[in-house]
């Protein structure tokens, strides 16, 4: 819930930062200010980057390139270019569509199974985000910022469900990579192809926001995608998007038709579902080793070396195989089939 609030507050600010600025730059300095920020909070810490990437498998560098260029490059180019040319409130209640995005990813790709509760309230998100992409004044069109925040909502989708597979390193280090390669890369391309004016204090804002917005709330956004699955984590995080509407409303005096309040009664109905969902049978539990923070419970009943009792802990660990039935979401120790 903070990762949404953090997000979904972001359009706002950007609209009052963006002014002569390339969409592309502005893009590119979110992400980089994300990969900045959290490298000076992994150096106080005294964690190293580059040694946590070597941990990482063939399988899952692949997997962290997708997420840096769909999620890190092509997603935040097309929100800018929304935020240039579109209001600050359609955009917010349009980043909805990335929870719908990454449970339809979730399920047709990853296989991750998914409630007749979660359905109906993808299908309520859904219904809301066409009252505001569709506009019926002197007939039917549709908005080209609304269509571009779509389309960023799919890349984002399709980020998300990468994302989650790549556990062999912390959250943290995972944000702080895709920041600084997705930003760095988007800098360099705004400015060689794109033309705009920046002030200092657009970059520095451009930059702070992103290490709020981007950073610190990718990094809370990961946590729960390990935690309880993409699907319940992207539905979680449709809370952010209000956020920013009411804020648009307060700070830029932006005045939504009520097609817009139509939808965003329609999307919390969505979200609020999620709440009556329940989710138990009896699986099996493969043998897994993997590393991760975590306390003693019903998985985690394995030995430690002396001075590793702490709860909670992070070490190198194995799961020995084990059938049982409990309520549980799909997070990195349940993603079995169904």
């Amino acid at each position: 819930m903070l990762s949404a609030a953090l997000f979904g507050v972001s359009p706002v600010f950007c609209k009052l930062l963006i002014g002569d600025m390339s969409p592309a730059l502005l893009a590119g300095l979110l992400y980089l200010g994300s990969g900045l920020g959290l490298q000076v909070l992994l150096l106080v810490r005294g964690k190293s980057s580059l040694a946590e990437l070597s941990l990482l498998s063939p399988g899952h560098r692949l997997k962290l390139l997708g997420a840096v260029i769909a999620g890190g490059i092509v997603a935040p180019l097309c929100l800018a270019f929304g935020i240039k040319y579109g209001t600050a409130s359609e955009v917010s209640l349009l980043l909805n569509l990335e929870t719908v995005a990454t449970t339809l990813i979730a399920w047709l790709v990853f296989r991750e199974y998914i409630g007749p509760y979660v359905w109906c309230g993808k299908l309520l998100i859904l219904v809301g985000a066409g009252l505001v992409v569709l506009r019926t004044q002197g007939g039917f069109s549709f908005s080209l910022s609304g269509i571009l925040v779509v389309v960023a909502c799919v890349f984002w989708g399709i980020d998300n469900n990468l994302t989650r597979d790549v556990d062999e390193i912390s959250s943290t280090v995972l944000a702080s990579v895709k920041g600084l390669a997705a930003g760095l890369f988007s800098v360099v391309m705004a400015l060689l192809f794109t033309a705009g004016t920046a002030t200092p204090g657009q970059i520095a804002g451009a930059l702070a926001v992103g290490a709020m917005s981007y950073g610190l709330s990718l990094v809370l956004f990961v946590e729960a995608l390990r935690q309880i699955g993409a699907a319940r984590t992207a539905t979680f995080f449709a809370v952010g998007p209000f956020f920013g509407t009411l804020l648009s409303v307060a700070l830029l005096g932006e005045r939504p038709p009520a097609a817009y309040w139509i939808a965003t009664l329609l999307m919390l109905a969505g979200i609020l579902l999620l709440y009556v969902e329940m989710h138990g049978h009896r699986h099996t539990h493969d043998e897994l080793a993997h590393a991760h923070p975590h306390r003693q419970d019903d998985h985690h009943d394995h030995d430690h070396p002396e001075g590793e009792q702490a709860e909670p802990h992070d070490h190198f660990h194995v799961h020995r195989p084990v059938t049982h039935s409990h309520v549980h979401w799909p997070d990195q120790h349940h993603r079995h089939e169904h």
